[in-house]
């Protein structure tokens, strides 16, 4: 009867002890967002090993696009939920296909717009890395579905549904 007591009193210690050790050895705090700026802008820093002017010309850079390609974004959605409107109402197919062609004209605008940012910080970065920067991110501009505005890296950074934007 003792003996269950301390082999429960045991594995419990055990798995104690092996539960500390694992979040110890694996926890990695989340970085301050304050103190880092964006997630993708860390990603940038950390990859390409840039720091300091050229770290802070590549933030001030993207900081002043994110206002380009939250409009750029608003265009699409505005542009889609038309197309849809007017798919879904049955309209006249002249009146789809110009609504097509206006969404097909915005997307455009919008990768080739994104394309000279990109190309545009790659310059800052420089050298081999601001080309392994374009190798790494461009190809990304055309598999992105224009859903929301784009980090540095191409990934989404809020949705058009965000009633903070409306």
């Amino acid at each position: 009867m003792s003996y269950r007591w301390i082999t429960a009193a045991a594995i419990l210690a055990v798995g104690l002890v092996a539960g500390c050790l694992t979040y110890f050895c694996f926890h990695r705090p989340m970085p301050d967002a304050e103190a880092h700026g964006h997630d993708s802008l860390m990603w940038v820093r950390q990859e390409f090993k840039i720091s300091g002017e050229k770290l802070a010309r590549v933030e001030k850079m993207h900081e002043d696009y994110e206002l380009i390609c939250a409009d750029h974004c608003q265009a699409i959605a505005d542009a889609r939920k038309e197309l849809k409107r007017l798919r879904d109402a049955n309209a006249p197919q002249a009146e789809i296909a110009a609504a097509e062609a206006k969404a097909a004209s915005t997307d455009l605008l919008c990768v080739t717009s994104t394309q000279a940012h990109i190309k545009e910080v790659a310059a800052v970065i420089g050298g081999d890395e601001g080309r392994r920067y374009l190798s790494i991110v461009l190809p990304r501009v055309a598999s992105f579905d224009h859903a929301a505005p784009a980090t540095l890296d191409m990934q989404k950074t809020s949705t058009h549904d965000d009633p903070a934007r409306k």
